[in-house]
């Protein structure tokens, strides 16, 4: 029978606790609790009737925080529950009750002591344990009293055994309150599922190079995931199956309060795990259990490269800013100071310091030096002399580091500014996009969120590729990872921009419906292969071979050097060649010049 909540203004404590002081089932499960829950969480002790046998036994015994629950009622504010104690007056009873707290989100993964007990009432752990089974509660120990004998009995069972993947007999468990340092009630609660006698363990995943490769069930699959899979299930003695959404679709996104692809395979109950890849967001974080994060990964922006610069513009790239503005202001002053040569004053400072007026002007005489030419003639002057072979020594520095790096500059292609952040994507209105589960990142941003283009599985590489080619100003939302080892392909010859902005560095997890039974164990499997360093070796082997192709210098075919290549150079040479046509044209014209 059920109670409200209402229903506890009518009784005390005391009529709860209203049995025998000795009862022998309240004594066991204080001792079965005190040996193996813990200590620092409080205890749910929930019963449905006031004559249940036992309750006041063990609450005066296991003196920890514990929260008395009369009836099938939600409290306002609940917190995780991870340990219970249940009185129940049968079989059906605690059946009912059972399925109360799986239906109410309460952690099925905790500990359950069962009480079966009450007045002149059998129990029948076997219909009590298929139950259990059904339910995936594991961690359990049944107490009842026999009405043949009168004694107390304990049950536990296996959901795991050599003969079934799936079983529901129970055990009986050697428990008796005069048992030496109470040595039979320790560790009634151990790993249920850390070995599954060769059972199934049902992972759903997508096709996702470098991360997983299924080869369409030809071979056995591999990849960073395949791989760890392979290895956690190889430590639970487990058969491995890996299997692709039962939908056909990819990871997995929430739309009309259910999920979709492989994560919708967890969510439904279909599959045990779901090893898809997909980074970790609020929305996956509330409605999965995620394993023990294992490692991590880059979600980043990736668009094609930006447009090349003109030709010419390349004679200027073995230059950065600031030698630029260098060598301007240093051609500007010598200007000046050629200016400065014509005026009447300088002819005054000449004659103040006996300075022979020189044959050629100071910018034709400078200009000749630059460029290498040789010289008939030099100052007497020590003092000019120095500071004509300080200019030639500047001049042959420069020219020389300049022609060394404008072949290199010529050949390679020059591009205008790389976008850094995502602000210069919506600043240039290019579209954006990508999978469904990564526009969850945006909801607190409405512009960004409302124009998401999204980009399912079946179409990723193909806009990748378009991207690849140059054709689409398209900006994709994907695993770093990912993009890269689909760049190996192309052996270096095509390339993309990533935006230094990432979008998040999310921890790489599995995903378990929630309180799943596999949690626990395949958690420690991984946490022990990460410490062991076995799982880092296996990313070395998927994706240290990305790395060494783009660090390798001829990945790319040597690109032969054509007229476009020089450009510049031309256009220059011809400005020169009418800039001295012009000045032969005005010496001809004007009359020879004089030496």
């Amino acid at each position: 029978m059920d109670f409200s909540a209402k229903d506890l203004d009518n009784h005390t404590i005391e009529h709860f606790m209203s049995d025998d002081s000795t009862s022998e089932l309240g004594l066991l499960a204080a001792k079965v609790a005190y040996y193996n829950f813990e200590w620092r969480f409080f205890t749910v002790v929930m019963f449905n009737t006031v004559q249940a046998i036992g309750l006041n036994t063990f609450l005066r015994h296991y003196q920890k925080s514990v929260t008395v629950k009369l009836g099938r009622f939600l409290p306002e504010k609940r917190h995780s529950v991870t340990q219970m104690v249940i009185f129940g007056e049968d079989s059906s009873d605690l059946s009912s009750t059972l399925r109360w707290t799986v239906r109410s989100k309460y952690d099925s993964n905790g500990k359950f002591i069962i009480i079966c007990a009450f007045f002149n009432q059998d129990c029948d752990e076997q219909k009590i344990f298929q139950t259990l089974q059904s339910l995936f509660i594991l961690n359990v120990v049944l107490l009842k009293t026999s009405l043949k004998t009168n004694r107390s009995l304990a049950y536990s069972y296996d959901i795991v055994s050599n003969e079934k993947c799936k079983n529901n007999v129970p055990y009986r468990l050697n428990l008796f309150t005069a048992c030496e340092n109470d040595n039979c009630f320790k560790d009634l609660f151990p790993e249920k599922l850390s070995n599954f006698q060769k059972c199934r363990l049902v992972i759903s995943t997508v096709e996702q190079p470098p991360f997983m490769y299924l080869y369409n069930g030809t071979r056995s699959p591999s990849g960073i995931d395949g791989d760890i899979m392979k290895l956690a299930a190889n430590m639970l003695n487990a058969t491995l199956v890996l299997v692709t959404p039962s939908d056909g679709l990819d990871a997995g996104h929430y739309i009309n309060n259910n999920w979709t692809g492989s994560l919708g395979d967890v969510y439904n109950g279909l599959r045990h795990v779901s090893a898809c890849s997909s980074p970790l967001s609020s929305n996956k974080y509330g409605n999965f259990q995620i394993s023990f994060p294992y490692y991590s990964m880059d979600i980043v922006w990736a668009t094609r490269q930006p447009t090349q610069k003109a030709s010419w513009e390349k004679l200027l790239n073995p230059l950065n800013f600031y030698i630029r503005i260098i060598l301007f202001m240093l051609f500007v002053s010598i200007v000046f100071m050629n200016t400065i040569c014509t005026f009447k004053i300088w002819r005054q400072v000449r004659r103040a310091f006996e300075i022979e007026p020189p044959k050629y002007s100071f910018l034709f005489f400078s200009w000749v030096l630059f460029l290498g030419l040789p010289i008939l003639r030099e100052p007497e002057r020590k003092s000019f002399l120095i500071t004509v072979y300080t200019w030639i020594w500047f001049c042959f520095v420069i020219r020389s580091a300049y022609q060394a790096a404008l072949i290199n500059s010529l050949k390679k292609p020059a591009y205008l500014g790389n976008l850094e952040s995502f602000q210069d994507v919506l600043s240039n209105r290019y579209p954006y996009g990508g999978v469904a589960s990564l526009k969850e990142y945006y909801t607190d941003d409405r512009v960004i969120y409302d124009n998401w283009v999204i980009v399912d599985q079946a179409h990723f590489y193909e806009t990748l590729d378009s991207i690849l080619a140059g054709t689409t100003d398209f900006v994709l939302a994907s695993n770093k990872e990912a993009i890269k080892h689909h760049l190996m392909r192309y052996k270096g010859t095509k390339q993309l921009q990533i935006i230094p902005e990432k979008i998040v560095n999310s921890p790489t997890v599995v995903y378990y419906k929630k309180y799943s039974p596999v949690t626990i164990p395949l958690n420690n499997v991984l946490r022990t292969a990460l410490e062991a360093g076995f799982i880092q070796r296996i990313h070395d082997k998927y994706l240290d071979h990305d790395r060494k192709l783009f660090r390798r210098e001829y990945s790319k075919r040597p690109e032969p050097l054509t007229m476009k290549h020089f450009t510049g150079s031309f256009v220059l040479l011809m400005l020169g060649w009418f800039v001295s046509a012009t000045y032969f044209a005005v010496e001809y014209i004007c009359g020879n010049l004089k030496d």
